[in-house]
């Protein structure tokens, strides 16, 4: 048989898309499930929770990493909201000098994830940045980290990561930062990367003691290296005396600066224009700011009172109103809440369901208030119902009982003035397909909701069995599942002791997928607090191993969190080995879990880490190679990294050149690959450098005539849509295969001839 006769034929029904309308999404490869599990792959789904009510059961509908991890997993965006004439809560404090623009549930707002192990990002060293008011002591304490290593303590809210994110940026002038997780062995610690310029430890534990020599040791590579690292430390007196005794080192004690030069600083960053400060400052009452700024208070909570007084505007606003929505004043006030509400078991529920679902539409929160009375099943009654015989211990008839399914029995109105909330304008917001209307409840005073949570579960043991069970049972809709998960992992630092964890371990190893995936946010949120942080990833180690579908599924699924998203390294290699290639339901929610998580560390700003891994499973054999070549299709839809790589000649190029040859080769993945590269051939009619980028790649595919390429060479020339750019290059590559002339090895082609990545 001749070379001519060896060639693949002319494909047949080839995939042809119409130009200028969107092509349908393609069946997921190499399984049965179509349409249903593309999204969950693609970030473009949504879980409406119809399709599995109790939880149980149907794992195809699983929503995008987009719907599922709240937005975080397509670059931090969050849902989009229209809300004309509306109040949008300004969220929640998270330590220094920062204040988030989020609801702490599921309300509006983008997320930005702290990093916790590898690259910090540019944005999260500009916010530590913006508003900064230099201490006292910063000019001292950059001439500490010219020895390269700074120890830094300081006490909870005194602003210890943004200093330190200051420090190393000032000091080294660079974006290159990397972060350090706070359970790392530094005796066995090199730097990492050349480029870095600077290392952020946060919350060092004492998992791994500092012994004699190792800051010595670590001066020396960190010297090496033209870099420097600030160790983040607790407040602790006795750690701060071992450190001074055994290593001979003086921690710096980060004490911020006043509260007044706090805010004046915040304030000319978030308004620079001096007329309108001004006015803003006209419009508050004489005396309140002196009032306020008292000397105990510490950065994060002056920047809440800064976001207060600009979203006040220029008309001001009365002193009542201002302190009313100041978190740092809550602390105070909750005993009395909770007394006044002892014999209202309404008001109860309705003010838990508050602060479990702050945020969300009034409706929700009826409805959830209602299912906890009826989970706490009398447990919120201050009083016992009359007994079946109608009279008490002395003869007496005792009072009937209100109806508690009277329809009438408390007014809207009356439970929000009740609990100190209220009902803000209609906001529109949007899923992927499809926009809504909500009319969210939230509490007057900011962060009430945790103040209010913290409290009850220390005070009232029994309480948490309550909420527990209330809480797991929720239905499987991400609005729902997100915000019980922030509250579940907060619960762990609540509780503490051994059993910190334990609560979530069940809902871990639950048959509910909604379990599951609040408990992958729980260990997301838990993981914040350094301490419980090694727990976590020893849990998620140990469940990795485990034969339980259910627990590897959750360890996929946390690894799409906020936990994965700052510590991608750790992440990505706890997901290589989680599916065990076996076609049973169980493991197959355990495959779409780690596709889900893989797809959402990508977008998230890893791309060149999840690429590495990718090729390096690509390169072996069974699942991994499976795993990597049903994944990387999917990475196609955002073409922006991969050009970078092609138009650069990156470390990545070739690597990404073989990886589109043997997924256009292989049958259950030719359409999705193909579908992403035709797509790339249409936007890069508007743009040069990707013009560039496209029409590189289709070269260097051109130079190796597998059957894959010749099939969506056929489909280019074949396009309908005119402007597509590289038919050219296809066309000519289908010419030169049919006059069967040899073409030379591309630039970026794989040099070995099985075409695996090595």
């Amino acid at each position: 048989m001749s070379e001519r006769d060896r060639r693949p034929e002319l494909p047949v029904g080839t995939m042809a898309p119409v130009a200028g309308k969107p092509e349908a999404p393609a069946a997921e490869e190499g399984d049965d499930h179509t349409a249903r599990e593309e999204p969950e792959a693609t970030g473009q789904g949504e879980s409406d929770g119809f399709d599995d009510e109790d939880g149980v059961g149907d794992e195809g509908s699983i929503p995008g990493i987009d719907d599922l991890f709240g937005g975080a997993g397509r670059n931090g965006r969050g849902p989009f909201i229209y809300a004309p004439n509306g109040n949008i809560n300004t969220g929640s404090v998270h330590g220094g000098q920062r204040v988030s623009s989020h609801s702490h549930t599921t309300g509006a707002g983008t997320h930005r994830v702290e990093a916790r192990e590898g690259p910090i990002s540019e944005d999260e060293i500009e916010d530590a940045a913006f508003g900064f008011a230099e201490p006292e002591w910063f000019p001292e304490g950059l001439r500490k980290l010219d020895s390269g290593v700074l120890f830094l303590t300081g006490a909870p809210g005194s602003g210890r990561r943004t200093t330190a994110l200051n420090l190393l940026h000032r000091h080294s002038g660079s974006m290159a930062l990397r972060a350090v997780d706070s359970d790392m062995d530094l005796a066995t610690w090199r730097p990492t990367h050349a480029d870095a310029r600077g290392y952020l430890v946060d919350g060092l534990v004492p998992k791994y003691p500092l012994r004699p020599g190792m800051v010595g040791n670590l001066r020396s590579l960190l010297h090496q290296a033209n870099a420097r690292m600030v160790i983040v430390l607790p407040e602790d007196p006795e750690l701060v005396r071992r450190l001074e005794r055994d290593l001979h080192v003086t921690p710096q004690v980060c004490r911020p600066a006043p509260p007044r030069a706090v805010f004046d600083a915040r304030l000319r960053a978030a308004v620079p224009d001096p007329v309108h400060r001004n006015l803003l400052l006209a419009g508050l009452e004489p005396g309140l700011l002196d009032d306020l700024l008292v000397p105990e208070l510490v950065p994060a909570e002056v920047a809440e009172l800064v976001a207060a007084v600009v979203d006040s505007g220029e008309d001001g606003t009365d002193a009542t109103g201002l302190r009313n929505r100041l978190s740092f004043l809550a602390e105070g006030e909750v005993p009395d809440l909770i007394k006044d509400l002892r014999d209202d078991s309404d008001g109860l529920a309705f003010l838990l369901a508050t602060c479990v679902f702050e945020g969300l539409d009034h409706r929700i929160i009826r409805e959830e208030s209602e299912r906890l009375l009826e989970v706490a099943e009398g447990r919120l009654d201050s009083v016992l119902p009359p007994s079946e015989e109608g009279t008490g211990d002395q003869g007496k008839r005792e009072q009937p009982r209100p109806n508690p399914h009277f329809v009438f029995r408390r007014s809207l109105e009356d439970l929000l003035r009740s609990v100190r909330a209220q009902c803000a304008p209609k906001e529109i917001r949007a899923t992927s397909q499809y926009t809504f209307a909500v009319e969210p409840v939230r509490f007057t005073r900011q962060r009430q909701a945790e103040t209010v949570l913290r409290y009850v579960w220390r005070e009232y043991g029994r309480l948490s069995q309550v909420l527990t069970s209330w809480m797991d049972s929720v239905r499987n809709e991400t609005e729902l599942t997100q915000p019980v998960g922030r509250v579940m992992g907060m619960a762990a630092g609540w509780g503490g002791g051994r059993r910190a964890l334990r609560h979530i371990g069940a809902l871990a190893g639950s048959e509910r997928r909604s379990s599951r995936i609040i408990a992958a946010h729980a260990m997301g949120v838990a993981a914040k607090d350094p301490v419980l942080a090694t727990e976590v990833k020893h849990r998620l180690r140990e469940w990795s191993w485990a034969r339980s579908q259910q627990l590897r599924s959750t360890v996929a699924y946390t690894c799409g969190t906020d936990f994965g998203l700052s510590r991608p390294d750790l992440a990505m290699r706890l997901l290589g080995g989680l599916h065990h290639g076996l076609d049973d339901e169980g493991e197959s929610a355990v495959r779409r879990a780690v596709d889900s998580a893989l797809v959402g560390l990508f977008n998230s700003g890893s791309q060149t880490l999840v690429f590495r891994h990718l090729a390096e499973w690509a390169g072996q054999e069974g699942t991994d190679a499976e795993l990597a070549l049903r994944n990387f299709p999917r990475l196609l839809a955002d073409p922006s990294w991969f050009q970078q790589q092609l138009l650069g000649a990156g470390e990545c190029a070739w690597q990404i050149v073989d990886l589109v040859h043997r997924t256009l080769d292989d049958d259950d993945t030719f359409d999705t690959t193909a579908r992403h590269l035709i797509g790339w051939c249409r936007m890069a009619a508007w743009s040069e450098q990707q013009k560039e980028a496209v029409e590189t790649l289709l070269t260097a595919l051109a130079q190796d005539m597998r059957h894959g390429v010749f099939r969506l060479f056929v489909v280019i020339d074949r396009h309908e849509d005119t402007d597509l750019v590289g038919r050219d290059i296809a066309r000519r590559a289908l010419n030169v295969w049919r006059e069967g002339e040899p073409a030379p090895r591309p630039p970026y082609s794989d040099p070995h001839s099985s075409g695996r990545t090595s």
